[in-house]
């Protein structure tokens, strides 16, 4: 039986331990990290202060152009995460309907 310090399988293993401690710690971090700006910027999409909302006038439509740039910034949206299938599904729904 040896004594003193550990050997090199002690150490390589030691080392492996602390390795993939780190990189599991900076991938939990990096993911809440994301997950905090993403609920940034649908918050910040959701709180559009009422002189910056614009209404069309009633009985009309938005153009087929404007359509597909809304469509497009939710097919962006549901793709970073920000949107689950149902909530990009019925958003799909309300612009279509316009």
């Amino acid at each position: 039986m040896r004594g003193g310090r550990p050997g090199l399988i002690g150490t390589v293993a030691r080392t492996a331990v602390v390795a993939g401690t780190a990189t599991a710690t900076s991938h939990a971090v990096n993911k809440r990290i994301q997950q905090k700006e993403m609920q940034k910027a649908t918050q910040a999409q959701q709180t559009v202060p009422p002189e910056e909302q614009v209404q069309a006038p009633a009985g009309t439509g938005i153009t087929q152009e404007e359509k597909m740039a809304q469509l497009r910034e939710l097919a962006e949206l549901k793709q970073m995460g920000a949107l689950t299938e149902e909530e990009f599904q019925q958003e799909k729904q309300k612009i279509l309907a316009q």
